[in-house]
């Protein structure tokens, strides 16, 4: 087999870009997500001092008067991977990031009630950025989940 130099050389140099690539560009492997377990109620108007940050969207994507924080657990996630946050009411979400890229990553959101899941669904998350999730209803109000990423 005949190799000419030019293209020999053309193969080396891009084979050398591609290993002098920042991290940054090439395609992410792991993640961190951050799952806020919140209790919204029309009962009373406290809102929990942990959640001072979130409370303006919190109120104007919900109708409630109430935000208490419950539990926050930080996940840290290889792509295909995936983790689980123990709900009140005997629920678990199982979350598996797949596709993660410099700017977002796709998420896969899943919620069990003993064996069965109640809640299946997709989402995008921008690096650095989070989104509010609506739950099912819990004691006098409903479960909000602020999930957060970083990759």
């Amino acid at each position: 087999m005949r190799v000419r130099l030019p293209g020999l050389l053309f193969l080396l140099m891009l084979t050398g870009l591609w290993v002098s690539m920042p991290a940054t560009v090439l395609a992410k492997e792991r993640c961190r997500i951050s799952v806020d377990t919140i209790l919204a109620s029309r009962q009373g108007s406290g809102v929990d001092a942990r959640l001072k940050q979130d409370v303006s969207e919190l109120q104007n994507m919900f109708n409630y008067t109430s935000y208490k924080l419950l539990s926050s657990k930080t996940l840290d996630l290889k792509k295909g991977e995936s983790g689980t946050v123990s709900l009140p009411d005997n629920r678990r979400l199982t979350i598996t990031p797949h596709n993660i890229s410099e700017n977002r990553a796709d998420i896969a959101l899943q919620m069990m009630k003993k064996k069965r899941t109640v809640f299946q669904s997709q989402i995008q998350l921008l690096n650095r950025g989070s989104l509010f999730v609506g739950g099912p209803k819990y004691e006098n109000g409903n479960l909000i989940f602020k999930i957060s990423g970083s990759y």
